[in-house]
């Protein structure tokens, strides 16, 4: 899941597009999603008016917001994800259609909201008619961020910045900034644990791909993965650094210990990957296939810069390899 170059990556390669923690940073257990977070309180309420106004320093300049802003809408997919780990929904959306049909984890967040869809090609008309008090979008719309100043209030960040920044940087415009701290906090505890027990895993490498069909995958650069390379300190493919295509000949060579086939929305494959080749002999060679360590992540927001999809992914993980 960006847009034009970002957006056709994310869709097709999911170069994107998403739990929360409660807003007291506790947890359902030791190794579940993180706890679905409660909504503001008054004191929390009346605790970020008192931060506003604010000036924002953006991509298009500086922004002032007066008020705690209530309506907000994102021409953006991505940042649709980043409110509902704030537990903020915007009032209108990009893409809110594909992300209830193809995007699971983040769907669970947006059932019962009411949300304009704005379309995956966004829809000035939606916008206006949504009549915001804040627009957050990405820099794929700086050429029409005097358009959009004459709607609401308008940031423009970057589509795919590093996920806890922008995490910071949308908490922050909104007067959320306690909410992203203990999100931030919930996630690193639950790292620091996973990568202890994954310690005696640490000398088997770990690949992340997608199956595109007739013998091809994609993947993708380490940089994506961090928090999962670096934060539960599983071991990368060596060789794989820029990621890019890879045949089945290919995989075998590198013949990782571990799979995660992330699923491939757009082309799905009948039957997914392992019955898609489980007669194919180079396949079959490989250590993962033999060992059964051949993982099938159902969203396909891994890859993304969304803040949903690392919260959820160290849980994928830790299930698939933490036993």
């Amino acid at each position: 899941m960006w847009r034009k170059k970002t957006i056709a990556m994310m869709m097709v390669a999911i170069t994107v597009l998403f739990s929360v923690g409660c807003a007291s940073s506790s947890e359902n257990s030791s190794e579940g999603r993180l706890a679905t977070p409660l909504n503001d309180n008054q004191e929390v309420v009346q605790q970020s008016e008192a931060t506003f106004p604010k000036t924002i320093t953006h991509l298009s300049g500086e922004t002032v917001i007066a008020h705690r802003p209530i309506k907000i809408a994102t021409p953006y997919i991505a940042f649709v994800d980043y409110l509902a780990v704030l537990d903020v929904y915007p009032v209108a959306g990009q893409g809110i259609g594909t992300i209830n049909q193809n995007f699971p984890n983040l769907s669970k967040l947006l059932q019962g909201k009411e949300i304009i869809d704005l379309g995956m090609e966004v829809s000035m008309e939606k916008l206006l008619a949504a009549n915001p008090d804040l627009i957050i979008a990405a820099d794929d719309m700086i050429d029409k961020y005097d358009q959009l100043q004459q709607i609401a209030p308008t940031v423009i960040l970057p589509q795919a910045g590093n996920w806890r920044e922008t995490l910071i940087q949308l908490a922050d415009m909104i007067g959320r900034e306690g909410k992203a701290e203990s999100v931030l906090a919930a996630f690193d505890k639950k790292s620091a644990a996973y990568k202890a027990k994954l310690a005696e895993r640490g000398h088997e490498t770990v690949l992340f791909a997608m199956y595109s069909g007739k013998e091809q995958f994609i993947t993708w650069e380490w940089e994506r993965f961090e928090p999962f390379y670096n934060g539960l300190g599983l071991k990368p493919v060596p060789g794989t650094e820029k990621g890019g295509p890879l045949t089945l000949e290919g995989l075998a060579v590198l013949n990782p210990d571990h799979i995660f086939v992330i699923n491939n929305w757009q082309n799905p494959i009948q039957g997914g990957v392992s019955k898609a080749l489980k007669d194919n002999e180079v396949w079959r060679s490989m250590e993962a296939v033999k060992k059964d360590q051949v993982y099938y992540l159902e969203d396909p927001s891994l890859p993304g810069p969304m803040a949903l999809a690392k919260i959820n992914g160290i849980e994928d993980i830790i299930q698939a390899m933490g036993h």
